[in-house]
């Protein structure tokens, strides 16, 4: 029988309104460090940037299964809900 795998998150930054829809990683690990270094990338940046922690399948696409565990809005307020970001 496999060994079951650990858990992976990952966490994700997106300016608001960005046209090229540029972003970039913030940190991958274990969920408390992944949402303390989302957190703090998201104080530097002063909320210019929201932040989507995401968990993340070992060796498989995650632009086909994106799971949204949380989101750090931008000073714009967006709301990024599982589905919204499944069709992103």
């Amino acid at each position: 029988m496999s060994k079951p795998q650990p858990s992976m998150y990952l966490a994700q930054a997106f300016e608001h309104g960005e046209v090229d829809r540029r972003s970039y990683v913030v940190a991958v690990g274990g969920l408390e460090a992944v949402r303390d270094l989302a957190r703090a990338e998201h104080a530097r940046r002063q909320g210019v940037y929201g932040i989507a922690i995401y968990e993340v399948e070992l060796d498989a696409p995650m632009q086909q299964h994106p799971h949204l565990v949380d989101y750090l809005a931008s000073v714009m307020g967006e709301r990024w809900v599982e589905r919204a970001a499944a069709t992103t």
